[in-house]
């Protein structure tokens, strides 16, 4: 008989030991809660013009078009991983930080020693050096950017829907060079559609990963778990990442 009250006994206290276990990991999470801290916007950046256009970076695709052209320099060129394009009789030029214009001044000085009056034009056909990355809980997107990109032209992009991804709180997360780790920020689109206040669309930088929650939390995990939800995705969804837009 002692042997079987020692077993209900054992029994008692793990049922106990669970429910104090329950309870913690309950007033733990409301507490996480109660004392969350949304994220700030993004501080202000430096004013863009509609003309503002990124520098030509490793494996974006040029086109260059020679007039007279005797020597077949006209053609596309892919930008290799150290920044160089290939030209025939010129040879390697190095282009990273160059936009197309500097790049044409740069090549009709070049051809002046060799061509009478060369005429040079030069676009940038494919711009994959500068990206955008945009996730949610099912996929992760690319965007291929030109020139600064709104959070709302990004959302658009994405192709989000109301019913059920939550606007009015979208996360950015943006590399820090100098500290060497991630700064996160929120905006709120839901603002800029409902009320008109474009104070809510920032611009985002290349780099920048746009995470869009589902609209409704399932349950208490699904929020602690955050970022580690990001994390996974970034890690596991780039395999099938796919390209949401190219903007010019």
């Amino acid at each position: 008989m002692r042997g079987f009250e020692k077993k209900g006994d054992m029994k008692s206290c793990g049922r106990k030991a669970v429910f104090f276990y329950l309870l913690f990991f309950f007033f733990s999470g409301f507490h996480f809660l109660s004392c969350y801290k949304e994220p700030p916007l993004p501080p202000p950046g430096p004013f863009i013009t509609p003309e503002t256009r990124y520098p030509i970076g490793p494996g974006d695709i040029i086109e260059i078009k020679l007039v007279p052209d005797e020597i077949g320099v006209s053609g596309q060129y892919e930008v290799d991983e150290e920044g160089r394009l290939l030209i025939p009789i010129v040879g390697e030029i190095y282009v990273v930080g160059m936009t197309s214009i500097g790049l044409r001044v740069h090549l009709q000085k070049i051809f002046s020693d060799y061509i009478k009056r060369p005429y040079i034009a030069v676009y940038v056909r494919e711009m994959k050096s500068q990206k955008i990355y945009v996730l949610d809980e099912e996929k992760v997107g690319v965007i291929y950017v030109q020139r600064p990109l709104s959070i709302l032209e990004a959302v658009i992009l994405a192709g989000v829907s109301p019913k059920d991804d939550k606007l009015s709180r979208i996360y950015i997360i943006r590399w820090d060079e100098s500290k060497k780790s991630s700064d996160i920020y929120s905006v709120n689109v839901e603002k800029i559609l409902k009320q008109g206040d474009f104070t809510q669309n920032v611009y985002l930088k290349p780099g920048d990963i746009v995470f869009i929650p589902p609209k409704y939390t399932k349950n208490l995990s699904e929020a602690l778990s955050f970022y580690s939800r990001v994390g996974y995705s970034i890690i596991f969804g780039l395999g099938g990442i796919r390209v949401l837009g190219i903007v010019k």
